[in-house]
């Protein structure tokens, strides 16, 4: 298993309700790997969340365009706020559908609202749940979608060069057709002793900087 970084509570749930339902709907792949595209002891790796590659071996969107037109879309300068009410509306219907929620880790993390648990078993026995409830899965920002940014992936290496400039240490992953799908921590070190709170602070920074229009 990778070992990949802490991530909030709103961001590690979209990374992991994305990943169920590309499993959920068996129309794409998570380009992260793993369970869900998350370490269930080190919660989670940044990972891509829409526009992962389609069968036909091109960035394509994970539903159906009718039910993809409808859900919220996420802007780069959503607030954390709003981040979390569309993640909580999206894992409360996935809740009231019967899927099982990580209750005890949102409990340690002071979150509202529980995430689904995690494992390709879930998303199997809980699909019809999942496609339910896929009408209220944030969409990521356009800029973080490779289905409708050309430069998704330099975007992401100028993001991955922001956070190494911080002083952590971690690499990009990328898919078979050379598409960024995540990144990992580089090496035992790479948070640089960071807490998770200044991690998160730094992932926003350089999230900002690389596809908020600001290049460096």
């Amino acid at each position: 298993m990778r070992n990949t970084k802490h991530l909030s509570p709103a961001v590690r749930t979209t990374a992991f309700s994305v990943c169920a339902l590309l499993a959920a709907t068996v129309l794409t792949a998570c380009g992260a790997g793993g369970e869900s595209g998350a370490k269930a002891a080190k919660d989670g790796v940044s990972t891509l969340e829409t526009g992962s590659p389609a069968p036909d071996g091109k960035p394509g969107t994970s539903a159906a365009p009718e039910v993809d037109s409808r859900r919220p879309q996420l802007r780069m300068d959503s607030t954390e706020e709003e981040i979390d009410k569309l993640d909580n509306a999206y894992n409360a219907c996935l809740q009231a559908h019967g899927v099982p929620m990580n209750t005890k880790r949102a409990e340690l993390a002071g979150a509202k609202q529980a995430w689904p648990m995690q494992g390709k078993e879930i998303t199997t026995k809980y699909k019809a749940a999942f496609d339910a409830c896929l009408v209220k899965l944030p969409r990521r920002p356009p800029e973080q979608d490779p289905a409708v940014n050309p430069h998704y992936t330099d975007d992401y290496r100028v993001y991955v060069k922001c956070i190494n400039k911080t002083g952590m240490r971690v690499k990009m992953l990328q898919d078979e057709h050379g598409i960024a799908t995540g990144w990992n921590y580089a090496d035992d070190n790479g948070t640089n002793g960071f807490s998770e709170a200044k991690q998160n602070e730094i992932d926003k920074t350089c999230e900002k900087e690389a596809f908020g229009g600001k290049k460096g």
